[in-house]
């Protein structure tokens, strides 16, 4: 027995129909039936739709709407496994940022005010970003823009956008950078780079701020 499913256009309307054929016991004819599969397709096609959406939502971090760590993880093997093996290599830069006190906002104003702090970081980031350029929540308030295919100017340029969408807020951010043209670098110390600039800056925000209290 054989069958093949394929689809048929009647009028302005596409069916979806499978074709069996098998043989007669004593195998001297065929029987060929044509059966009408459209409520078997539309189901298979429901079910895969709510299983692409159940992954979609698994990479999505529920209170920003930006990716979470999770699909972080995921891109950042496929990154590293085409550098390790010459494949498609691009350019790339990693943009980390992180709110400015938001455990002072957490202790002060409770945390429905921190996470309105991240929700803001994360849309400024978003409302930043350009063509090759992703946002990611690693988790609490630490935020990830990686840019692939980028110029180092194009990086820079995304980080004066976040800056300035940022400035227009009653919040402020740290921000740090790495940037690998070559493929010299791997994805952790990129990473390890980003962060290491990232707490420069704030630990600058914090001297200027101890500065002005005083």
């Amino acid at each position: 027995e054989c069958s093949i499913d394929y689809r048929i256009m009647s009028g302005r309307r596409a069916h979806y129909v499978r074709m069996t054929a098998r043989k007669t016991g004593d195998g001297t004819h065929f029987i060929i039936g044509i059966e009408n599969i459209d409520a078997e397709v539309k189901k298979e096609k429901q079910h895969l739709k709510a299983l692409n959406t159940e992954k979609e939502l698994a990479r999505r971090d529920e209170l920003t709407g930006v990716k979470n760590k999770t699909a972080y993880i995921e891109l950042e093997k496929s990154v590293q496994s085409n550098i390790d093996n010459g494949m498609d290599y691009l350019p790339f830069g990693i943009v980390v940022c992180d709110v400015n006190n938001l455990k002072i906002i957490n202790d002060t104003q409770g945390h429905k005010a921190g996470d309105e702090a991240l929700v803001t970081l994360a849309l400024c980031l978003l409302n930043a970003t350009k063509s090759g350029q992703m946002a990611y929540r690693l988790g609490g308030d630490e935020f990830l823009i990686l840019c692939r295919g980028n110029s180092e100017k194009e990086v820079k340029e995304l980080i004066k956008r976040i800056e300035k969408n940022i400035s227009e807020t009653q919040y402020s951010c740290a921000i740090g950078y790495s940037y690998c043209a070559d493929g010299s670098l791997n994805m952790d110390e990129m990473l390890t780079m980003s962060d290491k600039y990232m707490y420069e800056s704030k630990k600058k925000y914090y001297e200027r701020a101890k500065k002005q209290a005083i």
